[in-house]
């Protein structure tokens, strides 16, 4: 019980860290106004296609929620219609069962989006004078309960024959000629299409599909948006980056100006009532490396273990953050395994850019200067850039612009993730804790030039940058190549195990819960694995049958599965 007033205190203090979890009161109410996010704003409900990039936690859901709540309360401003696509995992096993699951994942986008524009002009219609709805919830003989079904159907893997006549007429200029016809109803002139959750990192497939369907939504009167992540997102052979859409980016840099007013104003708006010194913000503003969601989770475990003495809580929440930072890297091998190689191999690319970095700042510590970046010659290679793209993914390295130095030398220069530094104590020159010490340091001037790497190949074994791909499930015959669909041995077509399915084997032992938790459920209910939380009509009835799990902790443990499905589907 107490684990459960821990949680609902922190809610109320402002901890919870997911806009998607907000209320719509909460989230206008602790937006924190400054020019940056202004100029988000203002690329959200403006003409034209864009493309907000940022990690995990940067703040693109909540930007976009902020946007769309602003367009509904001014007539003057566009019908703004959001849509989440953070569920298409569940569409990701019929690319292995299904022939067609192209085109009910084509069909599903659209649906969405249909749904969410009825769901905005139903919220209209609550503001403003009352609206014709049935020109809007049956159009075509196409009937809005029926898309609601398919919406379902396709997330559950259910197929039925009416289904045929889903497919077949919702198609893109249907769903244009719908929003145009949404739009009039409405009195406004023109549609932004704020599309969430559009990096679909598991299935390359249909992120190739889904940026083929925002390329053709784009018209006169309709703007496409969509939020995606830095390092791995492919747009597809037809779709082209700054052509078809401006790509803006929406992570700090991590020891800006705009990232400093920012923690400022968030401490002013959503914490005020936390007692905090400045000092110890400071640390967490450098430690969250600039990503919101990061500094709330700081502060959040800063503030619950308070009563130890300083140095033993900044030293716990560093470890625990690192260690947080460096499992979520490497489960992108449980998400796509034929990578395995290539991420362990960035893990030590990352280590010894952090142990570069580290007896670098050593070397400048009687100085006024100190050194967080690294210059990486360009030298193409696809399989080191993928490599730097799945760490950029990760939020552990910042990407600034590149620099010449010479001719035909170009680097890519990199912060690391400044909360590992920490950890190797690269900005402490005394053995204590001495918190002004490592701000004073923090706060130098850069070095004129980055550190310069000019061959990776003398950090790191490249050669191990190789596929890891899953051999023939018939033969057990090694594959040859990435795209390589027949099997050269038997002939047999080579079937990839769904990511979905794996999270769905994940048994009771690997949750994430407490090991009286874990005891309790494998010993006294049916749950053996996620698939069961999810199977199960009544979770809920079958969580509390053990003695010592209520209604309250049952709920705390079902949020957690259901949070880690998220993240390891994200």
């Amino acid at each position: 019980m107490e684990v459960d007033m821990d949680i609902l205190e922190n809610e109320e203090n402002g901890f919870e860290e997911r806009a998607d979890y907000l209320s719509e009161d909460e989230l206008i109410k602790w937006n924190v106004d400054i020019p940056y996010f202004n100029t988000i704003q203002k690329k959200l409900i403006e003409k034209g296609a864009k493309v907000i990039v940022g990690p995990r936690g940067s703040g693109k859901t909540h930007q976009m929620k902020i946007a769309y709540n602003n367009c509904l309360k001014v007539k003057n401003k566009p019908l703004a219609i959001y849509v989440s696509f953070n569920k298409y995992y569940h569409l990701e096993p019929l690319l292995s069962k299904n022939p067609a699951a192209i085109t009910i994942f084509h069909t599903w986008v659209l649906c969405k989006i249909i749904l969410a524009c009825i769901d905005t002009v139903r919220k209209l219609n609550k503001n403003e004078p009352p609206l014709n709805l049935d020109k809007i919830d049956t159009y075509n003989n196409i009937v809005i309960e029926k898309v609601e079904k398919f919406v379902a159907h396709a997330e559950k893997d259910v197929q039925e024959t009416w289904h045929s006549d889903i497919l077949n007429n919702i198609t893109i200029q249907y769903v244009i000629d719908y929003l145009s016809k949404s739009m009039a109803l409405c009195g406004r002139k023109r549609i932004v299409l704020l599309l969430d959750d559009a990096a679909l990192t598991l299935t390359k497939e249909y992120m190739i599909e889904f940026f083929d369907i925002f390329r053709s939504l784009k018209t006169l009167t309709i703007s496409p948006k969509a939020s995606v992540y830095p390092g791995t997102t492919e747009y597809g052979p037809r779709f082209h980056l700054k052509q078809d859409a401006d790509p803006h980016m929406i992570w700090f840099e991590p020891e800006g100006q705009e990232y400093a007013d920012f923690i400022n104003e968030l401490c002013k708006k959503r914490f005020n009532s936390i007692e905090i010194d400045d000092g110890i913000k400071e640390l967490l503003k450098y430690a969250s490396f600039g990503n919101p969601r990061a500094f709330i989770i700081l502060l959040k475990d800063y503030e619950e273990n308070r009563l130890k003495t300083t140095q033993v809580v900044f030293n716990e929440i560093v470890d625990t953050r690192c260690k947080l930072l460096k499992d979520e890297y490497l489960s992108i091998k449980q998400k796509l395994s034929q990578y395995s190689t290539i991420i362990d191999t960035g893990w030590e690319f990352f280590e010894e850019i952090l142990k570069e970095i580290t007896t670098a700042n050593r070397k400048l510590f009687n100085s006024n200067k100190k050194q967080i970046v690294i210059g990486l010659l360009d030298n193409r290679d696809k399989s080191i850039e993928r490599m730097i793209k799945f760490l950029i993914e990760a939020g552990l390295l910042y990407e600034l612009g590149p620099v010449k130095h010479g001719e035909n030398r170009e680097y890519k220069r990199f912060i690391p993730h400044l909360i590992f530094l920490f950890q190797k104590r690269a900005f402490s020159k005394s053995r204590g804790f001495n918190i002004n010490e490592i701000l004073e340091f923090l706060k130098r001037k850069n070095y004129k030039h980055p550190l310069r790497k000019d061959n990776i190949s003398k950090m790191i074994n490249t050669e191990m940058l190789n596929l890891n791909l899953p051999p023939c499930t018939h033969c057990g015959a090694s594959r040859l190549s990435e795209n390589q669909k027949f099997c050269h041995i038997c002939g047999n077509e080579l079937i990839s195990r769904s990511s979905f399915e794996k999270c769905m084997q994940l048994t009771i032992d690997k949750l994430p819960l407490t090991e009286w938790q874990k005891t309790k459920i494998m010993e006294e209910t049916d749950l053996k694995t996620v698939k069961d939380f999810l199977s199960i009509p009544d979770i809920g009835s079958e969580l509390r049958k053990p003695h010592g799990i209520g209604q309250k902790r049952a709920e705390t443990i079902i949020n957690k599965v259901y949070k880690l499905i998220e993240e390891f589907l994200a």
